[in-house]
Order: C-alpha cells, then structure tokens, then sequence
C-alpha cells in the first residue's frame, strides 16, 4: 500500500474531525449565514484551482460531455446538480446540528451513515450486502431506537444528515467517467445560486465581524476543499473499502471533542445506543478489516 496514499487519506478524515471546532467559534451566527458564505468561499477557490489546474480536465470533459446523446446529458446534469442540492442539505444541517443541537448528534450521524448507505445501494442500484451486514443493519436499527428513547429531536438530526449524505454518495456512483473536481465545482456553483434565491431567507443582515470572514476563509480552504483533493488523491492508490474503514476516524474526534473540549453529556441510553452502532460497524466492516489485515500480512 502506497504511504502517501494513505496518509493523505487519513490526514483528510482527521482533519474533518476537528471541523466542529471552528464551526463552534462561529455559533453566535445563523447555520444558513455560515452555510452562504462557506459556499461562496468554497466556489471561488475551486475556480482558483480549475482555472489554474484543471484546464485540460476541463477540455477533456467538455469534449466527452458533447459527444454524449441527449438522454445521457440530462441523467449526467440530473445526478450533478441533484447532488449539488443534497451536498446543500447536507452541509446545511450539519452546521445546524453542531451550533444549534450538539456536536455528539453530529458524530453519530456519520458513524450510521455508511450504514444507511449500504442499505440504499442495496433498494436503489442492486448492490449485494453479506448476512453478517443485514445483521448488522438490524442492530443500527436498534441502536436508532434507543437513540430516538434518549431524544427524538437529536437522532431526527442525526438521521437526515447520515440520509442526504448517502443519498449524495449513491447519487455520485452513478454520475462517472468526470474529474471529480470539476463535478464538485459545478455542484458548489449550483449550491451557491440555490441559496442566492433565498438569501433574504437566509440572511438578515451580512456579517460585518471581519473575525467571521477569516474564520469562513479557514473553513473553505483548510475544511472543505484541502480534505476533498487529500481524499481524492487517496482514492487514486488506495481502494474504497479501506478509505470506508478509515472514515470512522472522523466521527470518532468529533465525538472525543464533544466530550472533552466542550464537555457534552451522554445520558445512559445513549452510551447503549453508541455501544450497539460500534458493534455494528465492527460486523459490518469484518470482511473489509479480515482483507486490510490479509493484505498487510501479505506485505
């Protein structure tokens, strides 16, 4: 396994696990303010970088794009700006959940998350899942209902950003053959003039703390686009299953700063719940540590 590779993968995932943290520093402002102009910042320094080093991918994929027949570019510009509207969603009610709920709910979301995906591959494009992770969906089932006893409220969070972020994950397998940078330029664009039709919905006044832009400048640059190429350029040596594995990274630091940095408390039932999702996620992803562990060996 190439070093690089993998630990630009596990840089990403780590990084990403502190992002409550910023997010935090930003809690006296509304989740559709920070929503706004984090995606603003985030589409200028795509286009920074397509501008500058994506010029031949672009040509490349204009050219393929044409080519296409009619049928084939309406699925194509369906499944990118579908996804440009969940990946909204998505990071909308994250940043909700982290400053207006707590940052545990949030964890949680992304630790079922893999979960709910596997189960919409298996109802939407036919992906097979072994009997040790239907039993293992059956206890993240189990695990949700003791969250839902604890508080309704959290795992209603908790479920819709774990579901529009697999939804966005199923959505994007079968939108291939673009560099994925571009896709996620133009699903950041369309993102962005969504929200630009609701902006008096959104926002009541532009922030004029210029502590605020700094802090989006950080959020865009160093939590949204650097994770996103460290994951992609991970994905070019190192397979999707291991890269499922170390996603847990994730979850796991945010949960750890919910409960040391801004000491969150987890009622009794909750640590059922979290105790029932870490043995599903164990069972679930056997097969994939059982070949991670052969192939290390092997090595």
């Amino acid at each position: 396994m190439n070093q690089k590779h993998y630990a630009a993968a596990v840089s990403a995932f780590v990084i990403w696990g502190f992002f409550s943290i910023p997010l935090r520093a930003l809690q006296n402002y509304s989740a559709g303010e920070i929503l706004y102009f984090r995606i603003l910042f985030s589409a200028i320094t795509l286009l920074i970088i397509i501008s500058f080093f994506k010029r031949n991918e672009l040509r490349h994929d204009r050219q393929i794009f044409v080519s296409m027949t009619a049928h084939k570019k309406r699925t194509v510009l369906l499944l990118t700006l579908v996804g440009g509207a969940l990946l909204c969603v998505n990071w909308l009610t994250f940043i909700y959940t982290v400053n207006a709920i707590n940052i545990k709910t949030a964890s949680f979301s992304y630790l079922i998350c893999p979960v709910i995906t596997a189960v919409l591959g298996y109802v939407l494009i036919r992906e097979r899942l072994t009997v040790l992770q239907w039993i293992s969906v059956g206890l993240c089932a189990i695990s949700c209902v003791i969250m839902g006893l604890s508080s309704l409220l959290e795992l209603g969070y908790s479920f819709l950003t774990a579901l529009t972020y697999a939804l966005y994950l199923i959505s994007q397998r079968k939108n291939q053959g673009f560099d994925r940078i571009l896709v996620l330029g133009v699903q950041i664009l369309f993102s962005l003039f969504l929200l630009t039709l609701i902006y008096g919905y959104l926002i009541d006044a532009v922030p004029d703390a210029p502590g605020f832009y700094g802090i989006i400048t950080v959020i865009a640059i160093f939590f949204t686009v650097l994770p996103l190429f460290l994951n992609l350029f991970a994905l070019n040596k190192i397979n999707s299953a291991t890269i499922g594995i170390l996603m847990y990274i994730n979850p796991i630091i945010n949960f750890t700063i919910a409960l040391i940095i801004f000491k969150e408390h987890v009622t009794a039932l909750q640590v059922i719940g979290y105790s029932i999702i870490s043995i599903a996620l164990v069972l679930f992803n056997y097969p994939y540590l059982r070949k991670i562990r052969t192939t290390a060996l092997g090595n």
